[in-house]
């Protein structure tokens, strides 16, 4: 067992943005996306890429729930139908293996406090790296390439 927690997004948003089609973001009338390509859209709330043919909805997304100087938005996919949401949340998901991250350690305040780039394969040591500062407190994984927010990772209670 990790000494951390894998976090997908919170199931209200993914629960409202399929329901209304907006995302709070200025983005209205949100359209379903169809994978055309195995592995090539992951899924925010189950953690796991789309099959070929799966509905997808595209929105802004910030992982920070308040005014913070590091808040951004960013493009997520999430199932257009309800998914179930990542539940085992010690093992890393294989679509974080896939995939060149780049994760960002922040402090209670919301301040980045570490910050590096990994092949998901190794994503442990950078983990616990970071979890050794003891203000970090959340780290965002993100797709180093397209730069879209993946999950959030907690150290374990």
């Amino acid at each position: 067992m990790n000494g951390f927690r894998i976090l997908p997004i919170d199931e209200d948003i993914a629960g409202r943005v399929r329901a209304t089609r907006s995302d709070g973001y200025g983005n209205e009338r949100i359209q379903a996306t169809v994978a055309q390509e195995a592995g090539a859209l992951p899924c925010r709330m189950c953690l796991e890429d789309a099959a070929v043919g799966d509905e997808l909805l595209l929105f802004s997304y910030s992982p920070f729930e308040r005014p913070v100087p590091y808040r951004y938005l960013g493009p997520i996919f999430v199932h257009a139908r309800a998914c179930v949401p990542y539940e085992s949340h010690e093992v890393v998901p294989a679509l974080i293996r896939r995939r060149l991250l780049a994760l960002r350690g922040y402090d209670a305040e919301g301040r980045m406090q570490e910050c590096d780039i990994a092949q998901g394969a190794e994503i442990e040591p950078l983990v616990e790296r970071f979890f050794a500062n003891p203000v970090v407190v959340t780290i965002h994984v993100h797709n180093a390439r397209a730069g879209c927010f993946v999950c959030r990772i907690e150290r374990a209670p």
